[in-house]
């Protein structure tokens, strides 16, 4: 599936993140969102070889409900968190920017591979959240894997290979591509939330919320989505993460007043102000990276 050209409904959004020329951000397929330039320098990448069938559904790590000894500030440690978009091969028409936000699915796998051989254990958004809120204990060896934007190859490609090795993963969904060509649909969505996938908003449309000026843009972009996504699962949907990773103080706040609990960023601190909670690092899961890298960002060498 080649990855489409922008659309006039995110051109305003396209303008603005070309400038942003150091930050990394999203891609969607059909719902069309520009393409940052991405800070990592691109290697060679390996051929996909295919997706397994998927052989077992994930291990969830539950939350108990007894309150455990909270870990100590100064004692809690780097949580590796990864934002992935498309997953497949890629393609000839593919430009050397989009290949950068498509995982193809062997890669994945070998990833995935490292993660369940060494112990890992894929966490969600509340648990990282709750981890650096109040030291709330997680695994011996936390991950938090993300897919963003709602692409379809996520549940085609990148679901089976989660439930192969037993990993969670959290879903933020642009909610306008709910039922979509290309995208997730609502009943896939109530699918994996039902079998333990983390599911949580990413706007309406992708518009960065640092563009936000009117009350009825935040109530588009994110009341609505939180709203939409709780009628859908039937449970809180209350942890965000940024269109291209851009987001300030302001835009923190706001989220903290709208029910949200903890909100992602990208590599980039873009506001010291900001709750750090409203400001949790993640990696884009880069198409050019070497399996090397990825180790090296599991194991905290790449800050």
């Amino acid at each position: 599936m080649p990855l489409p050209r922008l659309s006039a409904l995110l051109m305003s959004s396209a303008l603005a993140v070309i400038a942003l020329s150091m930050l990394s951000g999203c891609d969607t397929g059909a719902i069309p969102i520009a393409t940052p330039v991405i800070s990592t320098t691109p290697t060679s990448a390996t051929l996909p070889t295919g997706i397994p069938r998927p052989s077992a559904t994930p291990k969830v790590v539950v939350i108990g409900t007894s309150t455990p000894t909270p870990i100590p500030e100064a004692e809690r440690r780097f949580v590796p968190v990864f934002s992935y978009h498309h997953v497949r091969d890629w393609e000839h028409a593919d430009t050397e920017d989009d290949r950068a936000y498509i995982m193809p699915p062997s890669k994945l796998e070998a990833q995935l591979n490292y993660l369940h051989e060494n112990g890992y254990q894929a966490v969600t958004a509340e648990q990282v959240a709750a981890y650096y809120a109040s030291g709330r204990p997680l695994p011996d060896k936390p991950v938090m894997l993300s897919f963003d934007d709602n692409v379809d190859n996520q549940y085609t490609s990148a679901v089976p290979l989660l439930k192969k090795y037993g990993l969670n993963a959290t879903f933020f969904v642009m909610t306008v591509t709910i039922d979509k060509e290309n995208f997730m649909t609502g009943e896939q969505l109530k699918e994996l939330d039902g079998e333990g996938f983390d599911i949580q908003p990413h706007t309406w449309d992708h518009r960065m919320v640092t563009e936000y000026e009117t009350e009825a843009d935040w109530q588009q972009q994110i009341v609505e989505p939180k709203k939409t996504l709780e009628e859908l699962l039937g449970h809180p949907t209350q942890y965000f993460a940024y269109p291209f990773g851009v987001y300030d103080a302001r835009a923190a706040g706001k989220l903290k007043d709208y029910g949200y609990k903890a909100a992602f960023r990208l590599r980039d601190v873009m506001d010291e102000v900001a709750d750090p909670l409203f400001a949790i690092k993640r990696y884009i899961a880069n198409g050019y990276w070497t399996q090397d890298q990825f180790e090296t960002v599991v194991t905290g060498g790449w800050e």
